[in-house]
């Protein structure tokens, strides 16, 4: 999470929408206890989040991330770009095939 604000904040998205499916560390976040932890990655979460940008997060079932889930776990880059062209290739399928219906 927090390598994915920092790239969002170097690539200036200056509105973002932060899913995660880790209820417990999404609650800590909405509840401010990121802000005194004794985990220095949930404090630098912290101030990411309120520097001048609008982030929202937002928990997600855990069955709606399993992509991402397999997409992280995968060591080699080149059978990621194969991986995420093949993804990108779906999805542009499905999205013509949906607005023919």
């Amino acid at each position: 999470m927090l390598e994915g604000l920092h790239l969002a904040w170097n690539k200036r998205f200056w509105k973002l929408e932060l899913e995660c499916d880790n209820t417990l560390l999404i609650e800590i976040i909405l509840t401010g206890g990121a802000v005194d932890s004794r985990l220095t990655e949930l404090r630098l979460i912290h101030y990411m989040l309120i520097r001048s940008w609008e982030v929202r997060v937002k928990q997600i079932p855990w069955a709606q991330n399993t992509v991402v889930n397999l997409l992280v776990k995968i060591e080699y880059p080149e059978l990621l770009k194969f991986y995420l062209s093949s993804i990108r290739e779906l999805l542009l399928t499905n999205s013509n095939m949906s607005a023919l219906n």
